[in-house]
């Protein structure tokens, strides 16, 4: 009973992590309404992330020590992210907040599995394929549009953020050798160091006003520094394609955000998406499966 809901708690993590990463869109869209520069807001939310994570490391006494992980280790998952930063960013900007969120983390399970079959030879679990089915649905249904060209242009930018989000995840394994929450401040802190010269490229003035200071708190405490951490430990029991279906729940709440903050445009059609998004994340996060292969005695005895 113990083990069974030991690993019952990394579904659990996934998605209040992805109740984090929901808002996301929505604090963007209020940064640039104030005239920052999509890009700026990037590189200020991995770097305030960073900086949270590292209080919080240092004050839990898990700072990372020089045999944590091997540069190689890092590289991946902060080049992953820098361009999902950018392209996720982008997405909302050119698409909307809804459709874009939706794009970006909807095409991630596809490619999560495809690629965590190469890399890792790490089958999806049973559960994952009728719940990424009915997410899939849902996900047409929330898009069902007869838009012309352009539209398709808009999405391209949320479409690479997916596929960059599913090289995060997949690659983000080797960093559950210590804490979780160490290795992705030192993700985050080189993605913000890679972002940084956005910075200095555009114009800042949005944070010299309250709301622009509660945006950039939101964007690097909420939505990186405590939603990075709950997902990387909900993946220590979590197979990656199982995480990232789980990780629907993002794009579906930053659509009610979306819908109802910011006045995008809803159909009965999105209604319906909305509810068989939601019904692909619970069917996995009550069917999720006792194990995965980060779990096989071999690693757990390498963890500090």
């Amino acid at each position: 009973m113990l083990r069974k809901s030991i690993y019952t708690c990394g579904p659990v993590l996934i998605l209040t992590g992805a109740l984090c990463f929901s808002t996301t869109g929505f604090a963007s869209a209020l940064a640039v309404a104030d005239g920052a520069s999509v890009l700026a807001v990037g590189a200020v939310r991995m770097l305030i992330g960073g900086a949270a994570l590292a209080a919080w490391c240092a004050w839990r006494g898990v700072l990372p020590h020089r045999k944590g992980w091997s540069p190689g280790d890092l590289l991946a998952p902060t080049l992953a992210l820098a361009a999902y930063q950018l392209l996720f960013f982008k997405g909302t900007d050119m698409a909307g907040v809804a459709l874009g969120t939706v794009m970006s983390i909807g095409v991630s399970p596809v490619a999560v599995a495809i690629l965590n079959w190469v890399v890792n030879a790490e089958k999806p679990a049973r559960a994952w394929y009728p719940a990424t089915a009915v997410a899939i649905l849902g996900l047409v249904l929330l898009n069902w549009t007869d838009a012309p060209t352009e539209r398709l242009r808009s999405l391209l930018p949320s479409i690479g953020a997916g596929v960059a989000y599913a090289v995060y995840l997949v690659y983000s394994k080797p960093l559950l050798r210590f804490a979780p929450e160490a290795g992705i401040m030192l993700v985050c802190l080189l993605c913000g160091l890679c972002l940084s010269p956005f910075l200095f490229l555009s114009p800042m003035r949005w944070l010299a006003s309250g709301r622009g200071i509660a945006v950039a708190l939101d964007l690097g405490v909420v939505t990186a520094a405590l939603a990075f951490t709950l997902v990387l430990g909900g993946l220590r029991t979590t197979p990656a394609p199982t995480a990232a279906t789980l990780g629907l729940a993002e794009p579906l709440c930053a659509a009610l955000l979306g819908f109802f903050c910011l006045h995008e445009a809803v159909t009965p059609l999105a209604v319906a998406g909305i509810a068989c998004l939601m019904g692909g994340a619970l069917l996995l996060s009550l069917w999720s499966p006792p194990c995965n292969s980060f779990n096989n005695q071999s690693k757990i005895k390498n963890r500090t």
